[in-house]
């Protein structure tokens, strides 16, 4: 299991994120269709940990699938992400969706 740190803005790497109280946490053992996540307003960055099979992740309230996805995240791995600007409403994203890549996929997300 490997940990891919986000990067800032001058792409230098993020780290200690894990330092901080979660302002929401999902588990989630039944993601086979996409499930979205509205994202706490405070949040600035995510942590995903897809296990036992990869999950697929996509920013926005658009639908994710096997063909429409903007991560993947390969099993039992964490990954963190800096919330995106959504160009469309220059805001950070409010929501992100997740769909497994194979059945008995399960997903955790912790929002900083």
């Amino acid at each position: 299991m490997g940990i891919i740190l986000p990067r800032d803005d001058n792409r230098e790497p993020i780290q200690g994120l894990y330092g901080g109280v979660a302002l929401e946490e999902t588990y989630d053992a039944t993601i086979s269709g996409s499930t979205e996540i509205t994202l706490n307003a405070s949040t600035t960055f995510i942590q995903v940990t897809a296990n036992a099979k990869p999950v697929f992740m996509k920013w926005g309230t658009s639908d994710c699938s096997s063909t429409d996805f903007d991560h993947c995240i390969a099993a039992d791995t964490t990954r963190q992400f800096k919330v995106p600007l959504d160009t469309s409403t220059n805001a950070l994203y409010t929501a992100v969706n997740f769909i497994e890549q194979a059945a008995t996929a399960t997903l955790a997300v912790v929002e900083f």
